[in-house]
């Protein structure tokens, strides 16, 4: 297919549409290529915008291996301390302290979600000890058992 038969074809089909071709489609985006450039530079403004959310994100994804996931497993003596936990109150929306039983001690789970991950703590104590308390000063929880 020589050019002048190309720009035939072109002009033939400019007004068809959405009944064009395959073919004819791609030889009128070949030849309107200035427009790639403009969608590559709004491509790359917008990596470079969401490139610093992304990292953040990953830095406060929750891994198993991390201190946003714990079991801590405490007497008595050591519950009827108190037990505090740091908090990042930049990123908190929300905070549950649930309690339940299981194998004859009381778990205590704290989870603060987040989009990307969060903290989730589990407390075992002595199943006849419960939470008295949860009270956040400064970014750290502190709970008092009974």
């Amino acid at each position: 297919m020589g050019s002048n038969d190309l720009a035939e074809v072109l002009d033939e089909n400019l007004d068809r549409g959405l009944d064009i071709d395959a073919e004819s489609m791609h030889h009128r985006f070949l030849a309107d290529i200035p427009h790639l450039e403009s969608a590559k530079s709004n491509h790359n403004e917008i990596l470079k915008q969401i490139s610093g959310k992304i990292e953040h994100s990953k830095k406060h994804t929750r891994t198993f291996d991390s201190d946003s996931v714990a079991f801590d497993e405490l007497d008595k003596e050591s519950a009827k301390a108190g037990f505090d936990i740091n908090l990042d109150i930049e990123s908190l929306t929300s905070l549950t302290v649930k309690t339940s039983i299981d194998d004859e001690r009381r778990l205590v789970r704290v989870i603060a979600p987040e989009r990307f991950g969060g903290m989730i703590r589990t407390l075992s104590v002595p199943a006849t000890m419960d939470v008295e308390s949860a009270k956040i000063s400064d970014g750290v929880l502190h709970l008092s058992f009974d």
